[in-house]
């Protein structure tokens, strides 16, 4: 009996240590825990409820996650040995409130996002949306991601993050300007799938469609080979959709619907596309000699009848160029277009200010483009001048307006309108004069005798006399004369010489029929060295 017992007692003793070396990982056939890293992110058409978003690398699924909250909010654990390798993140399933339609409940078509092995930690963020879907789409269809960052870049006029953790743009959040601009972006691929005319679900189509279009690094409605591109219901993309997705930007920016508190001046300008659609017309913004900058002008536009592609001359085209600020938007001068006769149209804006100043951004630029009741809209970048001042002022002393911000001294624009020499080696400067009608519309209108403007009791104050002096030496004052529409020149001019920097100055007085008054720099009564203006200049070498 006690042979058997300790027998039993040896057996029970042996299996007890087996089992605590099986329960610690160790002994033949263990399986040590895989170690795992836990990455977050915001699945993102507008705020997506329900999502999975599946992590895959080659095509092989490495991890899933539960489904996003209601703030879109996703978490997936991956196996970190797999955070070396390349990643593709795609969505499956879930809902959304369509930001531009309002439409809420929208099933959410595929989305996705490509990271690259190696950038994932603990707590890194994945936002998945529009515009990582279209990259990771050119990334899969063979290009690198520097090439699919440019080729977006160039179409959409930003470079995604999918970094960055988006604050929704219909809700009014605590976040950064960063934040706010990634999802005021997602927003705006909404607003271009209703601006062309689709329904919400309709922009998973759209987003494909798009990235089809830019396999060939330009969105233009055509990829490789000239094949025009069609989203899966059939419906073709417009070679303009570079310009449309510009315009839907804006749209919603300066919707009612937008909450993110971004101002014009923080969104970066939209992409500058020079052609866009109308029902009846092709209408194209044709660069003159120089590109677009603060002054005056110069540009054509060229209008084609789509119905057979013949020039579309004869036409009354009008130009709204207008600035988009954080305060005080405003028009800028400009010139009715001339009708060359062959479909183009010779276009002057003379713009008071440049889109950015030392680097900083003041706003976006608009000019739209009117043919009876259809419009096409550009969003130029307006530069500065280096040399040549294009643009002085001069302020009125008593002459004043009502301002969003009370009574303001009316400012009169001087526009560098053309330095030209003569065979007699005098030379002739010309003036666009131009000043502010009231302070409440901002408009800028042209000016010569018998103009019509506000005062600051906001009633009619008559231009009944314009008197311009020229001079090189503050001494010799030459009368300009005045050619109309707000154009003036001076002839004779000496003291210049070709080549070498020299300077003009410009006296101006205003009268509405009772008062008289010389404009000065400074608002002040004239004195010796402000009832002037002074353009820098140098002339042209001969």
């Amino acid at each position: 009996m006690k042979s058997a017992l300790d027998s039993t007692l040896k057996y029970i003793s042996i299996l007890g240590l087996s089992l605590i070396m099986f329960g610690c990982g160790g002994g033949s056939g263990s399986s040590p825990t895989t170690a795992s890293t836990s990455v977050t992110g915001t699945v993102l058409a507008g705020p997506t409820l329900g999502a999975v978003v599946s992590v895959k690398v080659n095509g092989v699924e490495v991890a899933k996650s539960t489904p996003s909250l209601d703030n879109g909010a996703y978490t997936v654990v991956i196996p970190t040995a797999s955070l070396a390798s390349d990643l593709t993140f795609e969505t499956i399933g879930g809902t959304f409130p369509d930001e531009a339609s309002e439409e809420s409940g929208v099933a959410l078509g595929t989305l996705s996002a490509f990271v690259p092995g190696g950038t994932l930690t603990a707590g890194s963020n994945v936002t998945i949306d529009p515009s990582s879907t279209i990259v990771q789409k050119l990334i899969a269809g063979g290009m690198t991601r520097s090439a699919a960052e440019t080729a977006f870049s160039g179409a959409f006029g930003y470079t995604p993050d999918c970094s960055v953790k988006p604050a929704f743009a219909t809700m009014s959040s605590a976040s950064t300007t960063v934040q706010r601009l990634a999802g005021l972006r997602a927003a705006a691929f909404s607003q271009l799938t209703k601006d062309l005319g689709l329904t919400p679900a309709q922009q998973f189509e759209l987003i494909q469609a798009l990235a089809d279009d830019l396999s060939d690094g330009v969105l233009d409605g055509v990829k490789t080979g000239g094949t025009h591109v069609f989203m899966d219901s059939g419906i073709e993309i417009s070679d303009d959709v570079a310009n449309r997705f510009a315009l839907s930007l804006m749209t919603f920016q300066t919707s009612a619907l937008n909450k993110s508190k971004l101002t014009p001046d923080k969104i970066g300008t939209p992409l500058f596309v020079k052609t866009a659609l109308t029902p009846s017309y092709k209408i194209e913004y044709i660069p003159g000699t120089s590109a677009a900058a603060m002054g005056k002008s110069s540009f054509r536009i060229k209008v084609t009848n789509r119905s057979d592609n013949s020039p579309a001359s004869g036409k009354t085209l009008s130009l709204r160029p207008f600035m988009y600020m954080a305060t005080k938007s405003h028009t800028t001068p400009m010139e009715d277009p001339v009708d060359n006769g062959d479909g183009t149209y010779s276009c002057t804006v003379y713009y008071v200010m440049s889109s950015a100043v030392n680097g900083m951004s003041m706003g976006v630029w608009e000019l739209k483009v009117t043919i009876g009741t259809e419009s096409a809209t550009f969003y130029p970048i307006v530069g500065t001048t280096a040399g040549n001042d294009m643009l002085t002022k001069l302020s009125g002393i008593t002459d004043s307006i009502m301002g969003m911000a009370g009574m303001e001294k009316r400012t009169w624009f001087l526009f560098n309108d053309g330095l030209t020499d003569t065979i007699d080696g005098s030379y002739t400067f010309r003036v666009f004069l131009a000043t502010k009608e009231n302070g409440m519309t901002l408009s800028f209108p042209a000016v010569t005798v018998g103009s019509i403007l506000k005062n600051q009791s906001n009633t009619n104050w008559t231009v009944t006399s314009i008197a311009m002096e020229v001079s090189t030496d503050k001494t010799t004052w030459v009368p300009a004369t005045d050619l109309g529409n707000g154009h003036w020149s001076a002839s004779g001019l000496t003291g210049l010489t070709a080549g070498t920097p020299g300077r003009i100055y410009v006296k101006l007085s205003v009268s509405d029929g009772t008062v008289t008054e010389q404009k000065t720099t400074d608002g002040t009564a004239v004195g010796a060295a402000n009832g002037y203006q002074t353009f820098n200049v140098t002339p042209a070498a001969q």
